[in-house]
């Protein structure tokens, strides 16, 4: 069985340290794993090998798990030519995507989302990558790990497009898990994510999605911020509240425990 042995990414408000509780809430058996803001895909990885379809408004993303998946290889051996210092990655960032080859943006994307400060991806309004190097730097993957995670998607389809797209295709035997990014009026824009993003008006869009496809059959997870509006919402659903550590700045005194909600349409089975 090949398993990866970590999201090749970083990426903002990630829920690995939620796995435990999440896995938890996934339904024992479905057929097809579908996932609209797949972000780090960190909650697919720790499930068994599946059919699935990955889905995110970020079309760098999107390109590169679709490089990854078909050039490993390429991907590594292009990231190994790369120095990880402060001055190569301003030279990186400095590159227009538009200009590049989708191996190239590929390469682009990894070597920043590797060294760039916590993970953040944000841009400026012309949509270009505006992040600033990070002081405190992970490991980037080996060759291996870039490789198993390539044999793990290989029944992948990554798709780029808006949440209700993909949610649309959902049927009988689907499990789709949504973890939007949070919005609410309390948060500020500050171009998390790019230029297209979730925000608090998406969120009876993504409701009534949602239904739709409750309705044909698919089984649902919603992690969300524990707000009202999202409580109001979904009111009839199955809904848990749990307590996560998040970093709100990049400073120890911006880490706090907050209350998040998982919201599901069905009941595990014990």
């Amino acid at each position: 069985m090949i398993t990866p042995k970590r999201a090749l990414i970083r990426w903002a408000g990630s829920k690995k340290k939620l796995i435990p509780v999440l896995k938890k809430s996934v339904p024992a058996n479905f057929e097809r794993y579908i996932e609209p803001f797949c972000g780090s895909i960190s909650l697919f990885l720790e499930l068994p090998r599946s059919k699935a379809i990955l889905s995110d408004i970020n079309d760098e993303l999107i390109n590169f798990y679709k490089v990854v998946k078909v050039s490993p290889s390429y991907i590594s051996l292009e990231m190994a030519k790369l120095k990880s210092t402060e001055e190569n990655y301003y030279r990186i960032r400095s590159l227009n995507p538009a200009n590049l080859s989708k191996k190239e943006r590929a390469v682009r994307f990894f070597f920043l989302n590797r060294h760039c400060f916590n993970g953040v991806y944000r841009t400026n309004k012309l949509g270009l990558f505006n992040v600033p190097y990070g002081s405190k730097l992970t490991s980037v993957p080996s060759a291996e790990e870039v490789m198993d995670f390539s044999r793990f998607v290989r029944g992948v389809t990554f798709e780029c497009g808006d949440f209700e797209a993909v949610i649309e295709r959902a049927q009988l035997n689907d499990f789709i898990y949504l973890d939007p990014p949070y919005a609410g009026r309390d948060v500020k824009d500050r171009g998390e994510y790019g230029q297209i993003k979730f925000s608090e008006i998406d969120i009876e869009r993504l409701h009534s999605a949602l239904v739709q496809a409750s309705a044909r059959g698919a089984k649902v997870l919603l992690s969300y911020a524990d707000i009202p509006l999202i409580r109001q919402i979904f009111a009839g659903w199955h809904i848990e509240t749990v307590s996560v550590g998040r970093s709100v700045s990049g400073f120890s005194k911006g880490r706090m425990k907050v209350n998040e909600v998982l919201i599901k349409n069905f009941v595990n089975e014990e």
